[in-house]
């Protein structure tokens, strides 16, 4: 018997016949691929925000260095003022109106007044103020008053700067 070539149940042609058949490059010819562009935009982003991190440090640093400066100065400068302060206490302490006067009167030949010598100069009365004008005297009341409040604030002072 002769066995005939019967293809219609051969099951492996049938799929052969569904599948999609690849090409095979001829060899001179190139197949263009697609290529996938690079992911530059992470990077550069990146790079964006570590420059502008380091930017933001680098200015607080600089704000950091120049508030020590102004600290160290304005430190400085408290010092100098004290020690002016202290100075002028000193010089206050040594000139001595007793001192003063046998210097004046040994030394440089200077001398009292004599009675001719006096000239009397004539006020106005402190009522004369009598057209509303703003008054331009105290009364020795004030000045007294003055003096108070005046030592208190120095006492005060004192005070604040010790606690300083």
């Amino acid at each position: 018997m002769v066995v005939a070539d019967n293809r219609a149940y051969d099951y492996d042609y049938e799929q052969y016949l569904n599948q999609e058949q690849i090409r095979k490059p001829i060899h001179g010819q190139k197949t263009k691929t697609k290529r996938k562009p690079k992911q530059k935009t992470h990077v550069l982003s990146i790079m964006l925000v570590f420059a502008i991190c380091i930017l933001l440090i680098a200015r607080y640093a600089i704000i950091a260095e120049i508030n020590f400066n102004i600290h160290n100065l304005e430190k400085d400068y408290k010092n100098a003022v004290k020690e002016n302060t202290d100075l002028n206490v000193q010089l206050m302490k040594t000139v001595n109106l007793d001192n003063l006067e046998k210097i004046a009167l040994e030394k440089l030949n200077m001398q009292y007044p004599d009675q001719s010598q006096y000239a009397y100069v004539k006020v106005p009365s402190l009522n004369a103020n009598q057209d509303g004008m703003q008054k331009d005297y105290y009364s020795i009341n004030e000045v007294q008053e003055n003096k108070y409040i005046a030592s208190v604030k120095g006492v005060l002072s004192k005070a604040v700067k010790l606690l300083d």
